[in-house]
């Protein structure tokens, strides 16, 4: 049925969609004050220093509920009872972020073809993805099963978003005046589960890997078949095996959580099992992955992460304990949390605390209370199996355990704007889980073919369970051991918790449901890359079943351990996959430990360990310092190789013969030695005198480039060091793999993966590789197919320097000292929709800041700034980037009182004609922080109105 939607609205919302725009949300103004309030002040009181600025009546409130919004446009609620501080959170929220919820709701329930199809009928494909893993089946079934108390204090947020929502429809509050198109008509009444199905998206997209695990098999799959020891074609026979040289498991940097964690080798004698296969695995979910990455990008795109760490009372300047959080997510417009703080004066109910709230779900998921703070990073543990099924001839049932067991079927309706409905028939093996679909072209699911076979997934996220419940428990927590116990309640959407007291204890938790694999799905020979992983697609037919649960004292966890602090950026947390084999890990009771296989690089943990351990007495400051550190993991790592390079090219140029590998690119019109001299100049001093430092070289407020001369000299020359390193390193990477991702078809082989490759290629003992050739005695990867020559790692990483002088000639300028990385390194919050420019920070047109705002940082760096490896040779470089810390919080857990800091890249309302709409972003792209007002005097000094709510 038709949809009461403009066409205007609908082509809009589709360039949302089709640009992979980082969702956000506005904030309309508010109903009009209703008299008749029985009491005219709310828990506050009537206070001099205080006066009330507005009033507001919304339905259902047991009492008056307070609000000071604070300078820095945090809402302070303050309420007599829980419910009413749900409520009028809920009512917040709404009015700050409401399309936000809309848009996000709509994504997770499958619902977005109902208002968008007109204008771009592949949301329709979006829809199938959810209706699929089904997390609105999810969040019904965990709605149901929650408590009464529980399911009370739902209703009553769910209750605050309706009302402003009604007030939305009803033309008592307005939209934004930068939003245009969009009618009030679209933001429908709210439930309880629309809350929580919001929460599974959430957790879904931060721990379900169905599609990475599938684009690894596919990687796999190319890589084995593309390159064959029997091809008639010697170049190519000599790359067979080359998936153990370039797709590695192994961190590059072998950095850690906790070595205090019982870990043994296991090796349970099961002998390698074939890889299950299935006949055009690529080409029939190609639609399948290109949805659920389209959706990816706007919360957690390539390269997310996070960083968290704690700091004892032992180790700190302050004698309190101290905690850090930077998550790493899209970076729009707002920014992805939400600032709140809540204090209810029941003593029944009794609850002060202060943080962040992902838009859309209750209570607080960041931040502190009186006694306790915490932060998360997410912890990549393997909770998603996907099964390659065998069907029956009639494609009715799968063959498991030898046995016929009949599908199940769920009929999902799917309300397309401007055409019928279409009926998706979600097809279950029931001990395992739903079927991915083949969807087809024009936007239906193909039926099954048996012949075919046919993908099952298992994931932890499909199971009702209660992290609500545990996050409310989590929030009263007076210590650390109190909240390990309340996160043993949450199950799904795995987090490393960095936890600190006020008693100067520190904790870290990574609680979550993890599988236990049968030994059979774990049968894996690191010496041949044969054999199955569970992060593989792993054979269906009973070999590699689930078996329960690792309870909870053997999900990896730390308590005040004795270095004074502890530590997480997604990294292996205690080292089971050091010897790039993840299927071998074993505790002391024999339990087989599989935790997972794609952990980060490791560059950013072993970062935050060197800083941490290098300080005998950690302050807030040098926390606050530690998240934005900008050293050049790469730089470090490859600039010393690369000036190798320019020395042995040299010694060619002077002396012919010296070095004969080099000799075509020396004697190349383009090799000007002037220049390559140069360029070993700068690394140099990047090196000597600024310690590989990413620097921006701009200034942050007239977006200048800094003179080399004077107090920014040394800044200016990293940058310029920067800028050439970084070009240089996309292009050796091309020039290295390029030829090898084109023989394969360029399968999905993302920015981490091409940097540990070229890390082994590089640093790795080349007679250990299985590339080895003994005649040039390095790796034949260095060598291009596509030439008749033989190319040497030296030879590449010079033309890879000759490619990149030419770009930066072109796009720069000819004079290598002008160079500034932070000209070309930028950022944006990118708005919902990028026709509405003006609500993108900074805006589309800024006069000062027309490419975004400049940055330091790199590829792999604390102070995340992450642009694309993945660059073929005839296209530009693109150092922009569009994920990064969206918040950058440090606490002092003092027990008079916590003091904590925060920035959120952009503002707590989405209206680009608030004070509060980019505030926070100047402070954020400084570096810089405010003090978070807690207790009520501070709230009093910063406060910037106050509201008082009531009922009608």
């Amino acid at each position: 049925m038709k949809q009461p939607f403009s066409a205007s609205f609908r082509r809009l919302a589709a360039l949302a969609l089709l640009a992979s725009a980082p969702l956000a949300a506005g904030c309309g103004g508010d109903p009009a004050p209703q008299p008749g309030a029985q009491d005219p002040f709310g828990p506050l009181g009537d206070r001099a220093d205080l006066p009330v600025t507005e009033r507001v009546s919304i339905p259902n409130l047991g009492a008056p509920v307070d609000v000071v919004r604070d300078k820095d446009g945090r809402p302070h609620i303050y309420a007599h009872s829980l419910a009413d501080a749900m409520r009028v959170q809920g009512y917040l929220v709404a009015q700050d972020r409401h399309l936000q919820l809309e848009f996000f709701r709509r994504v997770s329930e499958g619902r977005l073809a109902e208002m968008l199809a007109d204008a771009d009928p592949s949301v329709i494909d979006i829809d199938i993805v959810f209706r699929h893993i089904g997390l609105h089946r999810t969040a019904k079934k965990q709605y149901e099963a929650m408590g009464a108390e529980e399911r009370a204090l739902l209703d009553a947020y769910a209750d605050g978003v309706t009302q402003h929502f009604r007030a939305l429809r009803e033309r008592e509050a307005t939209l934004p005046p930068a939003i245009f198109a969009i009618p009030p008509e679209a933001f429908t009444d709210w439930t309880g589960p629309d809350s929580l199905a919001i929460a599974r998206l959430q957790s879904y997209e931060l721990s379900y890997t169905g599609d990475f695990e599938l684009g690894d098999t596919l990687t796999f799959e190319a890589l084995r078949s593309g390159f064959k020891a029997n091809d008639p074609d010697p170049k190519l026979a000599a790359r067979a095996g080359l998936e153990r040289d370039i797709f590695r498991f192994a961190p590059a940097n072998p950095a850690i959580t906790s070595t205090s964690f019982p870990l043994m080798s296991n090796k349970s004698g099961a002998p390698p099992a074939p890889a299950p296969s299935l006949p055009n695995l690529d080409g029939r979910t190609i639609r399948y992955r290109e949805a659920i990455e389209r959706v990816r990008n706007m919360i957690a795109p390539e390269g997310f992460g996070s960083n968290g760490w704690a700091v004892s009372a032992s180790k700190s300047s302050t004698g309190h304990a101290l905690v850090a959080s930077d998550p790493h997510l899209t970076l729009s417009s707002p920014a992805a949390f939400w600032p709140v703080s809540i204090e209810v004066d029941d003593p029944a109910e009794h609850l002060k605390v202060s943080g962040v709230a992902f838009p859309g779900i209750p209570g607080i998921i960041l931040g502190h209370n009186e006694h306790i703070a915490w932060g998360s990073t997410t912890n990549y543990y393997d909770v998603t199996d996907l099964y390659a099924e065998t069907l029956t001839p009639d494609g009715a049932s799968v063959v498991f355990g030898g046995k016929n067991v009949p599908l199940e079927t769920i009929d999902e309706v799917i309300q397309i704007q401007g055409g019928e409905p279409y009926t998706y028939s979600v097809k279950v093996v029931p001990h395992h889980g739903p079927i991915q679909p083949v969807i087809t072209a024009d936007h239906k699911v193909a039926p099954i073919d048996p012949k075919a076979g046919a993908l099952s997934v298992r994931w932890t996220g499909t199971e009702p369970t209660n992290e609500l419940a545990a996050v409310f428990s989590l929030l009263r927590a007076k210590n650390v051991d109190e909240a390990r116990t309340a996160l043993d309640g949450f199950q799904v959407g795995g987090q490393n918790w960095m936890i600190g007291d006020t008693a100067g204890n520190i904790l870290w938790t990574s609680h979550v449901n993890v599988p236990i694999r049968d030994p059979k799905a774990l049968a894996w020979d690191p010496a041949t890359y044969t054999g199955t992983l569970p992060c593989l697609v792993l054979p269906g037919d009973g070999s590699a079943e689930w078996k329960g649960s690792l309870a909870s004292e053997l999900v990896p966890w730390t308590k005040n351990p004795a270095e004074g602090f502890v530590a997480t950026a997604n990294n292996d947390p205690i080292g089971d996959s050091l010897d790039d084999d993840p299927s071998n890990g074993k505790l002391p009771d024999g339990t087989p430990l599989y935790l997972g296989c794609s952990w980060d690089i490791g560059f950013r943990e072993g970062r935050i360990h060197e800083r941490l351990s290098s300080l005998p007495k950690a302050s807030p400051d040098d926390m606050a310092a530690l998240q934005g550190d900008a050293r050049s993991a790469m730089g470090s790592t490859f600039a010393p190789k690369l000036i190798e390079a320019i020395d042995r090219s040299e010694a060619e140029r002077k002396t012919p013969g010296t070095h004969p590998d080099l000799s075509s690119v020396v004697n190349d019109p383009a090799y000007d030695f002037q220049k390559i001299l140069r360029v070993r100049e700068i690394l140099t001093a990047w090196a000597q005198q600024s310690d590989y430092e990413a620097a921006a070289g701009i200034d942050l407020d007239t977006n200048e480039p800094l003179p080399e001369s004077g107090e920014t000299a040394d800044e200016a020359r990293a940058a310029a060091a920067t800028l050439v390193f970084n070009t240089w390193f996309v292009r050796l990477i091309e020039r290295v793999l390029g030829d090898e991702l084109e023989h394969m078809g360029r399968p999905a082989f993302g920015r981490e993966p091409r940097a540990k490759a070229l890390l082994t290629l590089t640093l790795s003992d080349p007679s250990k590789l299985v590339t080895y050739d003994a005649a040039v005695q390095d790796s034949v990867l260095w060598d291009d197919l596509a030439t008749d020559s033989l190319e040497t790692r030296h030879e590449r990483m010079i033309r890879a320097l000759l490619d990149a002088l030419a770009w930066l000639e072109t796009n720069a300028g000819a004079d290598i000292d002008a160079y500034r990385w932070g000209a070309f390194h930028t950022v944006r919050f990118d708005a919902l929709i990028p026709l509405f420019g003006q609500l993108a920070i900074p805006a589309v047109g800024d006069q000062v800041f027309p490419d975004g705002f400049p940055r330091h940082g790199d590829n792999f760096g604390v102070d995340a700034s992450d642009s694309s490896l993945s660059v073929r040779l005839d296209k530009s470089p693109n150092f922009h980037y569009a994920h990064g810390p969206v918040q950058r919080f440090v606490i002092d857990l003092d027990p008079a009182g916590p003091r904590a800091w925060n920035a959120l890249p952009g503002g707590a309302v989405w209206d680009s004609q608030s004070s509060y709409f980019q505030d926070q972003a100047e402070l954020w792209r400084k570096n810089q922080t405010h003090l978070v007002p807690f207790l009520l005097p501070d709230v009093v000094a910063a406060a910037a109105s106050r509201t008082v709510v009531t009922t009608p």
